[in-house]
């Protein structure tokens, strides 16, 4: 496909919210270094997404994309110009920006909640259920429906409970449903042993029997496994 102009100038991006601009200005360097136009990228995207889409999701403002939109942007201009592994950092820096962004959009527009304490700190089921809350609105407050399928499927944590979670009505009292609900919020494995930790000692467990209750977790996990022994 031969790349066109790229058209008029754009209109300043608005800087209403603020992690939402530096976004703006992560996608619209993207197009520029490529000489993209609008036309292109939305033939090139995939799900239909519009050129108008595309504009607004490079505009900045209150109003944060959706990560499909965001990823799908940062697709349509890697063509015949990034690996797979440029991709892939790529669309891990469009992620961070845009959780930042749709964090700071609902700090805005929900009401003020207590700064949770740091895990360290964490000893009560309140404080739990606070930085249980923090962490779903720090990866970017997914759909419960999302949640639910990136726990691992059906009924490892279901949209109800995990819905129940994130409003501080329950709390994931077995390892295992903890274990989904860092899946759902995509905490990478490396940055686990802290949540881990918080989790047996509010639930009064030694560190001999979290790691024994994680082997049994991480048995058909080879990856897993491995990490548990070199713990």
């Amino acid at each position: 496909m031969r790349r066109g102009r790229a058209g008029r100038p754009e209109k300043p991006i608005s800087r209403d919210l603020k992690s939402n601009a530096q976004l703006a200005v992560f996608l619209r360097r993207r197009r520029a270094a490529g000489g993209w136009t609008y036309e292109e990228l939305a033939e090139l995207a995939d799900d239909g997404v519009s050129r108008q889409t595309l504009q607004r999701a490079a505009a900045g403002g209150m109003n944060v994309p959706s990560w499909p939109v965001v990823a799908n942007f940062i697709r349509a201009t890697s063509p015949l110009r990034e690996n797979d592994i440029e991709l892939e950092r790529a669309t891990k820096k469009g992620k961070e920006l845009w959780r930042k962004a749709r964090y700071e959009q609902r700090q805005r527009t929900m009401p003020r909640r207590p700064e949770p304490p740091v895990l360290a700190l964490v000893r009560s089921e309140a404080d739990l259920a606070a930085v249980l809350v923090e962490l779903y609105e720090r990866s970017g407050a997914p759909s419960m429906r999302t949640m639910e399928r990136r726990a691992g499927g059906l009924g490892i944590l279901p949209h109800s409970t995990a819905h129940r979670i994130v409003t501080r009505k329950t709390l994931p009292y077995t390892l295992a449903q903890f274990e989904a609900f860092l899946n759902a919020c995509d905490v990478p494995m490396q940055r686990r042993y802290p949540w881990y930790s918080m989790w047996a000692r509010v639930n009064g467990v030694s560190v001999s029997a979290l790691y024994d209750e994680l082997a049994k977790l991480w048995a058909d996990t080879p990856a897993k496994s491995s990490m548990t022994k070199a713990a």
